[in-house]
C-alpha cells in the first residue's frame, strides 16, 4: 500500500471539528441532504478555489462552505487520513492520490446523474490514468512545474534542467515543496522516466538535487510567485498557474519548457467516503463545472482548464496563452505520476536527505 511522504513525520494533526448543522433560511432546498444540512466541508489547495466562487455558491443555495486548505499533497493526506469519516465531504487534490485514497476506503464513487455539468468537460482530459473511467474523480484544473526566469536579471538562454545547476545561480531559486515531482525532475534531467525507482536512476536524481541545493533560496508550495515578484528569487521551479500570475504582473518573467519535458497532472474533484453532506458535495461539484463559474476560476487561478464551456467564454487571449494552454508538442513530452507502491519509501529517504 502506498504510504505518502508526511511533511512532518511526527506531526500531530488536529482534527477539524464542525458545529451543529443548521437548516438555514435559503431560498431553495435543492441539494440538501436528508437531514436538511445546509453546509458542505471541503479540503482544497491554498489559493485554488476563489472566494467569489465560494460566496456565489453560498448565496445561490443558502449554504455554507467550510473550507480547509493545504499547501502540499502530503499535508492533505495527513489531514484526511487522521480525521474521522465525514469530517470532509469533498477533496480538490492531485490525481496521483486517487489510488491511495481508494485503497484506504476514503473515496466514494460519484453519482454522475447528479452532476449534469460533466457534459462541459473536454473528453481529451477525461479518463485520467489513476481513475480511467472517472468513477471517483473529475478534472478541476491541470498543473505543471515550469522553469520561471526573470529575464531582467538572468540573461542566459536556459533550455534544460541541467542549466539550473550553474553555480552562478547560487541562492536565487524558489522551488515548490512537492517531493515526487521534484525528485522526478532529477530523474528526467538524467534521462530517466519520472516514475523510475531503480537504484541507478534515484542515485542520479539524488546527485542532481544535491548539486541544485546551493542554488535554492526557498521552498514554497503556497505562493512561489510572491518570491518571483518581489525580486527575492529571479529563478524557479514553479507551478504553471503561479508562473502565469507572475508573468501577468511582470512581463519580464518568462517560462521555459525544458528540453527533457515537464511534469503535468490534473487536480481532481473527489467525494469522500462517509460524507455527511453527500448531496451538497454533488451540488458544489456541479456548480464548479458550470461554464461561467469555471471561467471565473481560471481568471483568478490561470491553470490548464479542462472545461470546454469555460474555454469558449475565456476567448482567444486565454487560449493563446502558452503557459495556461501548454503547447501540444510539450504535452506530448510531459510525464505524470503513478502509484509506485512501497517504492515510495525510496523517495521518502531521498527527499528527507535532500531537505536535510
Amino acid at each position: 500500500m502506498l504510504k505518502r511522504i508526511k511533511k512532518f513525520a511526527a506531526m500531530a494533526m488536529t482534527l477539524i471539528m464542525f458545529g451543529a448543522l443548521t437548516t438555514g433560511c435559503g431560498n431553495s432546498n435543492e441539494g440538501s441532504d436528508a437531514a436538511g444540512s445546509k453546509e458542505v466541508n471541503v479540503i482544497c489547495w491554498s489559493e485554488y478555489l476563489p472566494d467569489d466562487v465560494v460566496s456565489g455558491f453560498e448565496e445561490k443555495y443558502g449554504m455554507k462552505v467550510n473550507l480547509t486548505t493545504f499547501t502540499d499533497p502530503d499535508e492533505m493526506l495527513a489531514k484526511v487520513q487522521s480525521s474521522s469519516k465525514g469530517t470532509y465531504d469533498m477533496i480538490i487534490g492531485p490525481a496521483n492520490d486517487i489510488n491511495i485514497l481508494k485503497s484506504q476506503d476514503l473515496l466514494e464513487k460519484l453519482d454522475k446523474n447528479k452532476i449534469e455539468n460533466i457534459k462541459n468537460l473536454n473528453e481529451v482530459y477525461m479518463n485520467e490514468p489513476n481513475d480511467p473511467d472517472n468513477e471517483y474523480a473529475l478534472p478541476y484544473l491541470g498543473t505543471s512545474i515550469l522553469i520561471a526566469v526573470n529575464t531582467d536579471v538572468i540573461k542566459d538562454d536556459i533550455k534544460s534542467y541541467k542549466d539550473l545547476l550553474n553555480p552562478k545561480y547560487k541562492d536565487t531559486m524558489v522551488v515548490v515543496e512537492d517531493a515526487r515531482p521534484i525528485v522526478g525532475i532529477g530523474l528526467m534531467a538524467n534521462g530517466y522516466k519520472i516514475n523510475d525507482t531503480s537504484d541507478e536512476g534515484l542515485k542520479k536524481a539524488e546527485e542532481y538535487l544535491a548539486e541544485l541545493k546551493p542554488n535554492i533560496h526557498a521552498f514554497n508550495g503556497d505562493s512561489p510567485k510572491t518570491l518571483l515578484l518581489n525580486g527575492e528569487c529571479p529563478l524557479g521551479l514553479v507551478y504553471g498557474g503561479e508562473c502565469a500570475l507572475a508573468a501577468a504582473e511582470n512581463p519580464a518573467i518568462k517560462v521555459v519548457y525544458p528540453e527533457e519535458g515537464i511534469y503535468f497532472t490534473f487536480d481532481m474533484i473527489m467525494k469522500t467516503s462517509g460524507a455527511k453532506n453527500s448531496d451538497n458535495a454533488d451540488l458544489l461539484m456541479n456548480y464548479i463545472l458550470d461554464g461561467e463559474v469555471s471561467a471565473s476560476i481560471s481568471k483568478t487561478f490561470p491553470y490548464v482548464n479542462p472545461n470546454s464551456a469555460a474555454a469558449d467564454i475565456l476567448g482567444d487571449e486565454f487560449k493563446d496563452n502558452n503557459i495556461v494552454n501548454i503547447p501540444e508538442s510539450e504535452m506530448k513530452k510531459s510525464q505524470g505520476l503513478i502509484d509506485i507502491g512501497e517504492d515510495v519509501s525510496k523517495i521518502v529517504d531521498l527527499w528527507t536527505k535532500f531537505k536535510g
